[in-house]
Order: structure tokens, then C-alpha cells, then sequence
């Protein structure tokens, strides 16, 4: 269970959930978490998640740590229908593309033929090919 099939999505989504709730994005409020594959589960999860606020001493809702403290990225799970829930719970600035090699490698250039054929206007594409990941690390990288 703890490989790439299914375990370790769930493990790295339930960590995530653990710093919103202990408090860590209260406390660095610029901390940015980028998880793959869409969210690690946590996206397909959001309905429930933002039920915790009812119960949660967060200085936020839930949904504004995922909004404002997290990026999401494809890992080579080139799928538009995840990619459209994404943007619609980040938006465009806060998704990256990425691969997974070599977990998820398939020979063919699928990767290029996922951004190319997306139904996203050139502007978007450019976002989620490499701009956001330009502007998300610009400066932090030092030769």
C-alpha cells in the first residue's frame, strides 16, 4: 500500500491536513507546500475538509490554506478532468506542471501532447507549463 499505486497519496494528502490543523500556516503564514498528483487525494476531499471548520481552532478556513498555502502539480496524472478541478479549487496560478518519472513514464511524449492539447487558452498553458514554477521559485535558487 505505502508505494506509488495508492498509499503514499493518502499519506502525503493526511500530512498536509496535519499542518492546516496544527497550526503551522498560522504560525508562517508564506509557508507554500506543493503537493503531486493533484493534491495527494486532499482535493477530491475538499467537500469534507472545509466541514472542519466547525470543529477546528484555525485562524482561517480550511479552504484558505488550500487557496493560499499550496500549489498542485499533475506527476504525470495527464488527466484534463483533475486538472479543471484543480484550477477551480487553487486556480491557474497555483498549479505546476511535472512528470513522474520514472513511476509514471510513458514513452511518446504524452507529457508535451497533455499541455499541448489542453483546453486552456495560451496565457494558462504557459502558467501550468513553467511560469507559476518561475514565479513560485524566483530568487530562492542561488548558483
Amino acid at each position: 500500500m505505502s508505494t506509488f499505486a495508492l498509499g503514499w497519496h493518502f499519506e502525503a494528502g493526511i500530512q498536509f491536513v496535519r499542518l492546516i490543523l496544527g497550526g503551522v500556516f498560522d504560525r508562517h503564514p508564506n509557508l507554500q507546500v506543493i503537493l503531486g498528483h493533484w493534491g495527494e487525494l486532499v482535493l477530491f476531499y475538499l467537500e469534507r475538509l472545509v466541514m472542519l471548520d466547525r470543529v477546528s481552532k484555525l485562524q482561517r478556513p480550511f479552504l484558505d490554506y488550500f487557496r493560499n498555502n499550496l500549489y498542485l502539480t499533475a506527476s504525470g496524472m495527464f488527466s484534463p478532468a483533475y486538472l479543471r478541478q484543480a484550477i477551480d479549487a487553487v486556480g491557474v496560478d497555483r498549479i505546476l506542471f511535472s512528470t513522474d518519472y520514472p513511476y509514471q513514464y510513458r514513452p511518446g511524449g504524452d507529457a508535451r501532447r497533455f499541455v499541448e492539447d489542453l483546453e486552456l487558452d495560451a496565457a494558462d498553458k504557459e502558467k501550468f507549463a513553467h511560469a507559476n514554477w518561475e514565479r513560485l521559485t524566483a530568487g530562492r535558487f542561488l548558483a
